[in-house]
């Protein structure tokens, strides 16, 4: 049997579709540091307040995708501040330090995910106005994982003393 060819396309997403996507995203990521931030204020202030400024930054920019939507003449998104799925996830809080280092080395891992996920928008996308803004962004996510990923390995140090003693 004649093998078929197998053809790779490159998604190409239009201006509306990739605004919504990205203002979308960046709101699920608010939520996420939100449920972050209230999960670590009992056990570390300092984990729970940068939770609480990364939330803001994605907060930034989601009010700056929606003024480049509006610049570009694009309806305003009907959707929610918060998606459902985020919103409505049980509330838990983080009581032992080996928790601490599990749900930081997750917010690492999703800080990674949101990189990449921009960095596909951004090839993906069709309209080059909106290299610039998807650029600056991408350059606050590897800022924000890279913050992340030293706030991880300095709790690091402290649970492997704290398992010492």
């Amino acid at each position: 049997m004649p093998e078929k060819p197998t053809r790779i396309t490159r998604l190409a997403l239009v201006l509306d579709e990739l605004l919504t996507l990205a203002e979308a995203h960046e709101r699920a990521e608010v939520a996420r540091y939100r449920r972050l931030a209230f999960s670590f204020l009992p056990f570390d202030t300092a984990v729970s307040r940068l939770m609480a400024s990364l939330g803001i930054q994605c907060e930034m920019r989601v009010e700056e995708l929606r003024r480049l939507s509006r610049q570009l003449g694009l309806p305003e998104s009907s959707s929610p501040p918060t998606q459902p799925s985020a919103a409505s996830a049980p509330p838990f809080f983080v009581n032992t330090h080996a928790m601490a280092f599990e749900v930081l080395t997750q917010a690492v891992t999703d800080a990674g995910y949101s990189l990449h996920f921009h960095e596909h928008l951004r090839e993906a996308s069709t309209v080059p106005a909106l290299y610039p803004a998807l650029t600056a962004v991408i350059k606050q996510k590897r800022a924000e994982h890279t913050v992340l990923e030293g706030f991880l390995a300095s709790r690091d140090e402290l649970t492997q003393m704290v398992q010492r003693a």
